[in-house]
């Protein structure tokens, strides 16, 4: 397996830069924007009725966030220069400012279903965690890029994954946001993992990935319901409540009423579904049975009305946005191209994966919204805006290697 930092990159590549974007990549981001909005009307209109509000609500909060985050791509991809984030200082006090804005959600924070995500600046509610997310694209290629000579080095590599660790704690521990804190993890280590000549130490990972499951799934079963594990450190990542998501992930019908309730509603909503769905706005769980179902479990609705054809046709566009970056990413004109459009690349696939991955009950319920569908105003802007960013690094691309 070869890394970014043993392909062709090392070989300095003149700038050339390329008049238009990646125009495949564009025009998918829209179709699923699109997508989304009429998805939200689907999933939101039952409940917005029933709350005296008009049908549209959601939908149309959707639709002016998505033109707003669009008009931001734009702007980004054709007016911005992604060379700026050569620039230390800026990196820096970018990623220094959103771990204040995470850190200050433990006290200033909104809170919102039993969490607080959300801090109010003037007449707008933010979700610092989005904003972490990008800032740790940025700080690590900075830092890989100062460094990548030396990446072979043990503390080198160390002081990369505090980079890191730190934000992803702050924001799971915190923040109380554990999917998140997973998405700002698994950014960093698959950059990390493109700059790094060796790769053993990832198989080592992995083991110790699948010790963990192990042990948290154990921890899960012997720990009274609702209370913290008795371990000092532990109890502060993985609290009661997480326990119990762990429990009904096991075997959700054991507290259907409770923990359980939403990953059994959104099986019978997959599964009902069947191959071609029972058509669009034809749902039936998100009548009163799927909470929210316009947020985190909107792919569980996708599939009873669109079916499996209509939820694999969503995850090949999200499997060709990650793709496109990945070309983008080799094709690049220089490192810090590559390594931020490796971290754009992986921020879609990994939210992708888990909130599909929850909605199947695959891995246990946590709030992870589906990227450019799933009803949210900071999310969907920023992701828009850091969307720009890759289409703008496609403009400076090696134009006949990307098409």
């Amino acid at each position: 397996m070869q890394t970014i930092a043993t392909t062709n990159l090392t070989k300095k590549r003149k700038k050339s830069k390329q008049v238009t974007p990646d125009f495949i990549l564009l025009g998918i981001i829209i179709l699923i924007v699109a997508f989304g909005v009429i998805m939200v009307y689907s999933a939101s209109f039952y409940y917005c009725t029933n709350k005296g509000w008009s049908p549209i609500f959601f939908a149309k909060k959707q639709l002016m966030l998505g033109l707003v985050g669009i008009a931001a791509m734009l702007f980004i991809t054709y007016k911005f220069d992604y060379h700026i984030c050569t620039n230390r200082t800026l990196v820096r006090a970018f990623y220094y400012i959103t771990l204040i804005l995470a850190t200050s959600v433990k006290f200033i924070g909104i809170e919102a279903n039993g969490a607080k995500r959300w801090i109010q600046i003037g007449p707008i509610q933010i979700q610092p965690s989005e904003f972490v997310k990008l800032a740790v694209v940025l700080m690590v290629s900075s830092y890989i890029i100062r460094n990548r000579s030396h990446m072979n080095k043990l503390w080198t590599r160390i002081k990369a994954w505090i980079i890191v660790v730190v934000p992803t704690l702050i924001v799971t521990v915190l923040g109380s946001n554990l999917s998140s804190g997973i998405v700002i993890f698994g950014i960093g280590a698959v950059i990390i993992f493109s700059a790094s000549p060796k790769i053993w130490y990832y198989f080592l990972a992995v083991i110790a990935g699948v010790l963990l499951v192990v042990g948290v799934r154990q921890l899960a079963i012997h720990t009274p319901k609702g209370e913290d594990p008795n371990i000092p450190v532990v109890n502060k990542i993985l609290k009661g409540y997480r326990l119990d998501r762990v429990r009904a992930w096991i075997d959700p019908f054991s507290d259907p009423q409770d923990d359980g309730y939403q990953a059994i509603q959104a099986l019978y909503a997959v599964g009902s579904g069947g191959v071609f769905g029972k058509g669009l706005a034809q749902g039936v769980q998100k009548m009163g049975f799927l909470p929210e179902p316009y947020n985190d479990i909107i792919f569980a609705v996708i599939c009873e009305e669109l079916g499996l054809v209509g939820a694999l046709l969503l995850m090949l566009a999200y499997g060709v946005i990650v793709m496109r970056g990945m070309a983008i990413a080799m094709r690049a004109p220089d490192y810090t191209g590559a390594f931020i459009a490796v971290g754009i690349s992986s921020m879609i696939g990994i939210q992708a994966i888990i909130n599909v991955a929850v909605n199947t009950n695959t891995i246990p319920t946590t709030g992870m919204q589906l990227p450019l569908v799933s009803y949210g105003g900071t999310a969907l802007v920023v992701l828009l805006a850091t969307l720009g960013i890759l289409l703008n690094i496609s403009r400076y691309a090696s134009v006949e290697k990307l098409n």
